[in-house]
């Protein structure tokens, strides 16, 4: 079976102008706002006002139109030209902001499926940028298995898993953790979590530049 994400979609008929992007849109949409759990044939043909065997024209199946999903919600990758430290820094602002703004893509990405379109431009893209800094391709590569596994992991919301200094300490079991207690002791229990995110996103792309200026690499 052919994969939908790189076969052009089919045109809409003139009794109904429904199409497969109307249809993608409004499953981003609803997952955007209730979790991919709430997509379904039935649910988007009410939202579209259509009868639900009229979505099977455009898409065939549920986990068709999830691929569709992500490949619309991925979209398209930051221009990459410049500094290669600049561009890989944007292309990995620009992927976090895919996540906070679709959170239920992380899962999806994080799992072993095929790449689609948008994923293919988002990899050719960071791989032009370790090209540009001088890398091989397999070096290329490299990088950007480490920016990118950065970003997944820094995207994963905290909420609230992290422990609390009071519940360490009531335990009895502090001791145990000298090191996070002590963290945890200098933290307002009611400050918002920070985020690391530029700060991390810094010390992988100064790995990155260890490499690449590693007169090591070059020689023979």
């Amino acid at each position: 079976m052919s994969d939908p994400r790189w076969a052009p979609a089919a045109p809409p008929t003139s009794r109904r102008p429904l199409t497969r992007a109307a249809i993608v849109d409004a499953a981003v949409a609803l997952a955007d706002a209730e979790g991919i759990e709430a997509v379904s044939m039935p649910r988007l043909a009410r939202t579209l006002g259509a009868a639900p065997m009229s979505l099977y024209r455009h898409v065939p199946h549920k986990d068709a139109l999830v691929d569709l999903m992500l490949d619309a919600a991925i979209g398209d990758p930051p221009p990459t030209g410049g500094p290669w430290r600049d561009a890989l820094a944007a292309w990995a602002r620009a992927n976090r902001g895919v996540f906070v703004d679709h959170p239920w893509t992380l899962p999806l990405v994080s799992g072993s499926r095929r790449m689609g379109p948008a994923e293919c431009a988002w990899a050719e893209a960071a791989l032009r940028a370790g090209v540009d800094a001088g890398l091989p391709v397999p070096d290329a590569l490299a990088v950007l298995h480490a920016v990118n596994s950065y970003v997944r992991g820094a995207s994963a919301p905290l909420g609230d898993r992290a422990p609390r200094s009071a519940d360490l300490h009531a335990s009895g079991r502090a001791g145990e953790f000298p090191l996070l207690t002590a963290l945890l002791d200098t933290a307002p229990e009611d400050a918002p979590p920070e985020d690391p995110f530029e700060d991390g996103l810094t010390r992988v792309l100064d790995g990155v530049a260890a490499h690449v200026d590693d007169p090591a690499r070059s020689q023979p």
